[in-house]
């Protein structure tokens, strides 16, 4: 949901956060170092911060070499290996090639190596698989692929039978599929199922793999081959890229390829190979030590004794019952805490308990799934270790305790919700029913009758009409939650539907026609159960909160009963949707809480303050009025104009049915707001209800209509004080050509002013028609928590392909 500046807005907010709390963007103090201790500020820290696992880079041999290096060949050698490659290379090649037992190459980086391998090895008939986990800088890379024409998507995190599912559908389309995955994932510190992976090289033709196996280099594997090469022998369509800056401990990276064609390929056209800055000889005298160290019976007693403090540390850590995202046996340890303040306050108080460890936050992990990342090196011993591990164990509660800022209640007995361990801000009560009949409507309108399409008969029009369909996209459940503060006066009201949501419902129309190519063989491809604060049918703003109390801590209580709704249901994500745009407070406080804040579509609305039809066109601008007289009122007169329901004239079914077609029309017509169809006897249930009415107009025979059926019909809520037009259907044939729409948009205000209202709630969609009839923007956002970005990466993918033609 949330685009590219809106994510980084996100991010700089998070990232400058983090920075004034201290706990990163720090720079060592350390006159030496010694790999087990780093001094931040003045203060000694346990170092679990590292990725050289091994603790290679303080080893003599290591130093000597590079020492050497500059001796014999000085600071740089500066020449791009296009044109000469500094002496060193050759050697290092020759004893990378032992390690690995394949045809290598040297890059400047593991992102230069990918960036060199991936647009010279995938072609433009091919397509990318990307697992969803997969690092960043390959991400980076396949970014240059696609713009060379080659299809990207994403697949769930190490699930091979969607990959499979994927590989059998792409290969009809293209030559070759490539799977870009890690060997061990840098944040959770699981490894790629690589039998799995295995088995479908040997099973589909197609298939190609590249693997970044930088964090399992050196640590795992024979000779410090990694995980991949080390499970199994280098399948002949698969690459690995690897990293000399982790355990390695000294600098580039390698590309190992499963023939030499494929390395001679890469070294001749690979961009970064022809164009960016070789290793120079400090890195490269190194890497040749830490090679020939790989290669020296001395080395797999240095692999045994890191894997003897993984182990260590994981019986540690199921023993104090810290749990970890992955149980596997790799250095990399994280311990999820949930939001980014719980994490921000656990590597905080970690920090002044002497330990330095990294936050995980968003965008590396999803908002709630914020957490602690230690790594494990030889350096630290085993007491090191479980001093770690115990003060996570007794900070962990502590900091969770003080983020939520809550103790404990009894729920009052009259709340519908009976959850025994309820949570909320002292000061608070929370009453939360599932329907709104539970409480009185004179209450509930003086809160939110006025600010849109959900007065208390509103919704209980939505319960009746959304409650136990068969259908499962137009099956809602309904939440309703009062805040009052301890003198009982209300803070907050609002009402949440559990519906299930199309996840691109505000993307772009490409990307939502992608989409629905896609759903044409799976109804519910990337769609998920949802939490959003109003409905897919109401229009206005959704929350009354009284911004003269402590609102914050009321939407606290709010935010904890629907993260516990959310949980017991299953909802994928959360929306606060329809608040205000340029609200720097909310903003600051919701970002806090775990949510990223995206744009909502345009809405807009008309304040009625004339009192007859040359007043209102009076409000106008000049060229509005000037388009009312030439577009809109040569067809004031040419259309039948019949208003059914509140007691008027009953459609027959055939009249019912072709009103759903009509808006099928509009529906399909524009992906703009991409939902699901709604029932279609919502216009038969509207009809007889006081708070709906239907409008219709057929073009008359004198101005070319055909006598039928009418051309379209339009279904608008009739609040106290609001007008809120809904769903509309159209004939198109009638749209350019006779006015139709914008005959529609005259008699929505006419209703307005029939009915007394003080506004017309245009909602979203046709702007520029809604504005030339005097209508205002009314900037609305939305605040999104997502438990799993799945959604969000493949839509992204799905975008860049779009923008890529």
């Amino acid at each position: 949901m949330a685009r590219v500046a809106e994510t980084y807005a996100t991010l700089d907010l998070m990232i400058s956060e983090a920075v004034n709390l201290g706990i990163i963007h720090h720079t060592a103090d350390d006159e030496s170092m010694d790999g087990r201790r780093v001094s931040i500020q003045g203060k000694s820290l346990l170092q679990f911060g590292s990725c050289s696992y091994l603790g290679l880079e303080l080893d003599p041999r290591l130093k000597a070499g590079a020492f050497a290096a500059i001796e014999r060949y000085g600071t740089q050698f500066s020449s791009s290996r296009a044109y000469l490659s500094a002496p060193p290379y050759r050697e290092l090649e020759a004893l990378m090639e032992a390690v690995f037992g394949h045809p290598i190459l040297i890059t400047s980086s593991t992102t230069l190596g990918h960036l060199s391998a991936l647009p010279v090895l995938i072609q433009e008939d091919d397509a990318v698989v990307l697992d969803q986990q997969v690092h960043h800088s390959v991400q980076v890379a396949a970014n240059q692929v696609r713009a060379q024409g080659t299809h990207i998507e994403v697949v769930r995190h190490s699930r091979m039978d969607l990959l499979e599912e994927r590989i059998v559908e792409l290969n009809r389309r293209h030559r070759r599929i490539w799977y870009l995955a890690d060997g061990l994932y840098s944040m959770f510190g699981d490894f790629a199922p690589m039998a799995a992976i295995g088995e479908l090289l040997d099973r589909y033709e197609a298939l190609h793999c590249y693997v970044d196996d930088a964090h399992a280099m050196s640590w795992c594997g024979p000779r410090g081959c990694g995980s991949v090469i080390g499970h199994r022998p280098l399948h002949e369509r698969m690459v690995v890229a690897t990293s000399a800056n982790k355990a390695f401990a000294a600098g580039g990276g390698f590309l190992v390829f499963p023939n030499g064609e494929w390395r001679r390929k890469v070294r001749t056209c690979g961009g970064p190979m022809i164009f960016s800055g070789p290793l120079q000889p400090p890195a490269l005298g190194a890497a040749i030590a830490s090679a020939r160290l790989h290669l020296s019976a001395e080395f797999p007693g240095l692999q045994a004794e890191l894997l003897d403090r993984i182990r260590w540390c994981n019986e540690l850590m199921e023993g104090l019952g810290v749990p970890l995202a992955s149980a596997a046996e790799a250095p990399i340890r994280f311990v999820q805490v949930g939001l980014p303040q719980v994490a921000y306050a656990l590597v905080g108080r970690l920090m002044d308990a002497g330990f330095f460890t990294n936050v995980a936050m968003f965008p590396a992990v999803p908002m709630r799934q914020a957490g602690v990342r230690f790594t494990l090196t030889r350096h630290q011993s085993r007491e090191d270790i479980q001093r770690l591990v115990e003060a996570i164990a007794e900070l962990l509660p502590e900091v969770t305790d003080s983020a939520r800022g809550q103790r404990r209640i009894r729920p009052r007995l009259h709340l519908s919700t009976r959850h025994q361990d309820l949570t909320v801000p002292a000061a608070f009560t929370l009453q939360h029913e599932t329907t709104i009949e539970a409480l009185p409507e004179a209450t509930w309108n003086e809160w939110l009758g006025n600010r849109g399409s959900f007065s208390w008969n509103g919704l209980r029009f939505l319960e009746s009409t959304f409650r136990e369909r068969a259908e499962t996209e137009n099956d809602w459940r309904f939440h309703y939650f009062v805040v009052r503060d301890s003198t009982q006066n209300p803070v907050l009201a609002t009402f949440f539907t559990e519906a299930l949501w199309k996840d691109d419902m505000l993307e772009s129309e490409g990307v939502s026609r992608a989409v629905e190519a896609r759903r044409a063989g799976d109804p519910y491809y990337l769609t998920s159960r949802n939490l959003a604060m109003g409905s897919l049918l109401t229009e206005g703003v959704h929350l009354y909160l009284d911004r003269s109390r402590d609102w914050r801590g009321a939407i606290k209580v709010l935010l904890e009963a629907i993260a516990r709704e959310q949980g017991r249901v299953g909802a994928q994500s959360l929306v606060l949707r329809d608040l205000p745009a340029d609200d720097p407070e909310m903003d600051a406080f919701l970002l806090g809480q775990g949510f990223v804040k995206v744009a909502m579509p345009e809405s807009l609305s008309l304040e009625i303050t004339w009192e007859d039809e040359e007043g209102f066109l009076s409000h106008l601008s000049q060229y509005a009025r000037k388009h009312q007289r030439k577009n809109v009122r040569p067809w004031n007169d040419a259309y039948e104009v019949e208003v059914l329901g509140r007691g008027g004239r009953v459609p027959n079914r055939a009249e019912l049915e072709h009103f759903y077609r009509l808006y099928r029309n509009v529906k399909a017509q524009s992906l703009e707001l991409n939902t699901f169809d709604l029932p279609d006897d919502l216009f038969e249930r509207m009809l007889p209800h006081p708070c709906w009415e239907l409008l219709t107009l057929r073009l008359k025979p004198e101005f070319g209509g055909d006598g039928g059926p009418v051309h379209g019909v339009l279904a608008s809520f009739i609040g106290p004080e609001q007008y809120a037009p809904m769903i509309i259907g159209l004939d198109y044939r009638f749209v350019r050509s006779h006015g139709l729409y914008r005959q529609f948009l005259r008699h929505m205000v006419k209703r307005a002013e029939h009915h007394g209202s003080r506004r017309v709630l245009f909602g979203m969609g046709a702007s520029f028609e809604k504005r030339r009839f005097g209508a205002k923007v009314q900037p609305r956002c939305a605040y999104f928590q997502a438990s799993d970005h799945y959604a969000l990466e493949v839509l992204a993918q799905m975008r860049a392909n779009c923008a890529g033609g």
